[in-house]
């Protein structure tokens, strides 16, 4: 999320209730024990989808018939993937959670990684996720950033009403001046004593994993003296390898929101586990394609250290179509290099009121992937970056009992992933209300 006018829908998704209905998911009435056998179905395999019987025992999936089962269920040839997964979110740390949850069961998103909230909202919430009828939820619990950073534009506008595209005579200053979320949605970090002082009240926090914005860090020291603007810069580059040191023996992951190339190199040699974004998500007309493509290089390198990427296309904006053009195909050569270079890739969201279906159906128009590696990269991978102590993504012996049974074949048409007949999760059957 930047100061740019690209982030002004968040906040206007914030101030406006969501669509979705209200009511929660229904486990189906049967007992907790109960033994499932699903038969008729064409199971996803990573290739091809596969006609086989599974069961559902004690929440895991088997091949092996059960000595007892309880309930039959025939999917009639419906076509069964694993639950989709969204590793860049915002949602579930407020009053619309419920909301959000239903969304994403109607999605078929099952797994959700918050990439930065407001700890204390999402506490108040946490008993309407992470349950068999709800979406497992990862949550950052606050991002790290500099003073005047990425963020706080963002939390501080929006607790202050001033967060708008154009921003209000004066906003600058008000935002600058608020600290209402500050240890709770951002902790603000510009020195290495900064860390080591508000180390103990992160770790105090117990976040899932680590976030910290990176934000052009090639002008890091330029729009750090500036006192005119805000949201215009991240963390200072040179702290990123304590920031991630520190993550890391605290046992956990650190995710790293990056812009261009020059915050991806920074984050890579810093250690991060993941980056938040792939660079060229988003960039200004005026601005050379080269500083966000990625080097044959940085994939390889991606790709030996096992760091995880995310694409997050936020595309609902629509930037004018010379632009999405240029947007499109520095995504592709980016794709590109870290696909043939073996790196993990993730999809995700990032943007408020969504769930990640309307920005993989567009990655699917681009071309950039075939059906089947859309598939596993959404179904397989994504989950994998969200709960990787899990045994998520796949339709195979002792794997979560957690699938979707599509209407039609996504290998054909890839629109098929929002015809679902039947979602069925930690070994329990779903009954979503519909739209």
């Amino acid at each position: 999320m930047t100061q740019r006018s690209r982030w002004i829908p968040i906040a206007v998704a914030l101030a406006v209730s969501l669509t979705a209905s209200a009511e929660p998911a229904r486990v189906a009435q049967a007992p907790a024990a109960t033994s499932y056998a699903f038969v008729h179905g064409r199971w996803f395999d990573g290739t091809s989808f596969v006609a086989e019987t599974f069961y559902a025992v004690s929440g895991a999936l088997t091949r092996r018939r059960p000595a007892r089962i309880d309930r039959t269920i025939d999917l009639a040839g419906g076509f069964v993937v694993p639950p989709f997964a969204d590793a860049h979110t915002h949602h579930f740390d407020g009053p619309a959670t419920r909301d959000q949850v239903a969304m994403y069961l109607r999605d078929g998103v099952f797994y959700a990684k918050v990439q930065t909230d407001v700890r204390t909202s999402a506490l108040r919430v946490a008993s309407e996720v992470n349950r068999p009828d709800s979406v497992d939820v990862s949550y950052a619990h606050g991002a790290l950033t500099s003073s005047y950073g990425h963020g706080v534009e963002i939390y501080e506008g929006i607790a202050l009403g001033l967060y708008r595209y154009p921003m209000p005579d004066g906003a600058v200053a008000k935002i600058r001046a608020s600290h209402r979320l500050e240890n709770d949605a951002y902790y603000v970090i510009d020195t290495a004593a900064d860390l080591a002082a508000k180390w103990p009240t992160i770790a105090a926090g117990r976040p899932d994993f680590l976030k910290l914005y990176l934000l052009t860090s090639e002008d890091h020291a330029a729009r750090v003296a500036r006192t005119d603007t805000v949201g215009d810069r991240g963390v200072d580059p040179k702290l990123v390898p304590e920031i991630v040191a520190r993550g890391h023996a605290a046992g956990l992951r650190v995710s790293a929101h990056v812009d261009t190339v020059a915050d991806y190199r920074v984050a890579l040699a810093g250690g991060v586990d993941e980056m938040a974004h792939l660079p060229g998500y988003r960039f200004e007309p005026s601005e050379a394609d080269e500083r966000y493509l990625l080097s044959d290089a940085d994939a390889a390198e991606t790709a030996r250290r096992g760091v995880w990427v995310i694409v997050a296309p936020v595309v609902s904006e629509g930037p004018p179509p010379d632009l999405q053009h240029r947007i499109d195909a520095v995504r592709a050569q980016n794709l590109g290099r870290l696909a043939r270079a073996g790196a993990h890739l993730a999809f995700g969201s990032d943007w408020y009121g969504t769930t990640p279906v309307p920005a993989v159906r567009y990655l699917a128009r681009t071309g950039v992937f075939s059906r089947v590696e859309l598939l596993r990269i959404w179904c397989e991978q994504t989950p994998r970056t969200i709960f990787p102590t899990r045994k998520l993504g796949r339709l195979a012996d002792g794997y979560e009992a957690s699938f979707l049974v599509l209407a039609a074949n996504p290998l054909d048409d890839f629109d098929a992933v929002t015809r679902i007949r039947l979602r069925f999760k930690q070994g329990q059957l779903l009954t979503v209300a519909a739209k």
